[in-house]
């Protein structure tokens, strides 16, 4: 009987230490992560839709795009990200296109939420042969959002319409967000119309524009 007590009593000491032993604490190193990063931006390669285009600013969103408005932020030349925004005002909708450039030493720095992300991801080529990974956030539950910027839509669209035709100064030729990129453009008929950025009026109704459309996906 003291024999099978001895016994038990070994057991609960021995297993008691493995059970009381801390959590595994997880490698936070510069290489795991790394080996994380390339793992997943591996993963994201292979089950990603992969597409062409011509360009990062003509993403299918915005060649598809009929009545709408784009706001384009440019592609950053450190970290090869880029963000566009583009509200459709005939399907009601808010569309968020996060995008990286992709090179051989590239680190995953895009906003994921995988597994979620594999179902709308892509992998783009354009015509250099430069790849990039783009994330497609879609939102369509604001309709309180999509009136106010299909109003100002309208009000930038009329102000277009009534401001005279006159060449803008030089100063403003340069600043123009139309001549940059397609930044802060107003679609009609699936053309981005020029809606002299310059004037004043115009552009406090694209940054209320602008500011609107993140709104919606920083929520």
């Amino acid at each position: 009987m003291i024999r099978v007590i001895t016994r038990f009593a070994v057991f609960l000491l021995v297993h008691g230490a493995v059970f009381a032993q801390p959590p595994v604490q997880f490698n936070n190193s510069q290489q795991a992560l790394q080996q994380y990063e390339a793992s997943t931006l591996e993963s994201l390669m292979e089950r990603c839709t992969a597409t062409k285009t011509e360009h990062y600013q003509a993403p299918e969103e915005v060649r598809s795009l009929r009545n709408g408005y784009v706001d384009i932020a440019e592609q950053n030349p450190q970290t090869g990200l880029y963000s566009i925004y583009v509200f459709d005002q005939d399907k009601r909708s808010f569309t968020l296109i996060d995008g990286q450039v992709l090179n051989r030493s590239s680190r995953l720095l895009l906003r994921l939420a995988l597994p979620r992300d594999y179902g709308r991801c892509r992998l783009v080529r354009d015509a250099q042969g430069v790849e990039r990974l783009e994330v497609v956030h879609l939102e369509r539950n604001y309709v309180s959002d999509a009136q106010r910027m299909q109003r100002l839509r309208k009000e930038s669209l009329d102000l277009a319409a009534s401001a005279p035709a006159a060449p803008q100064p030089s100063i403003c030729q340069g600043n123009k967000p139309a001549q940059r990129s397609l930044a802060g453009r107003v679609w009609v008929d699936g053309k981005p119309l020029d809606t002299a950025a310059c004037n004043d009026a115009q552009i406090t109704l694209h940054e209320r524009m602008r500011k609107l459309a993140r709104k919606v996906h920083e929520r």
